[in-house]
């Protein structure tokens, strides 16, 4: 079970790696674009914010593939190292909870 986890994480990591990757490949052009404009010391302030607001994007787009690329590796060992008996009948808590 260990060595599956690790490859798990392996592999969610690399899944993480390669989404970012591929989401700033996308979007750096127009960044780029945007860092051009604020040389400009007319449009520098609009192009600020512009910039500021285009890069905390990229920032939230990348944390959400890896929350979800996260999940999936979480989804998959469980997948993976799940027994194939069928779950049992008996509940696994000897207490009850409250209402």
């Amino acid at each position: 079970m260990l060595v599956t986890s690790a490859v798990m994480g392996a592999a969610s990591v690399m899944r993480v790696g390669v989404g970012c990757l591929e989401l700033w490949s996308q979007r750096m052009p127009a960044l780029i674009r945007l860092g051009e404009g604020m040389r400009d010391p007319q449009a520098a302030g609009s192009v600020a914010g512009q910039f500021r607001d285009e890069l905390l994007a990229i920032a939230r787009d990348s944390s959400e593939i890896a929350l979800r690329e996260l999940r999936r590796g979480v989804e998959d060992l469980d997948a993976f190292t799940r027994p194939d008996e069928p779950p049992s009948k008996k509940a696994k808590r000897p207490y009850k909870a409250k209402p």
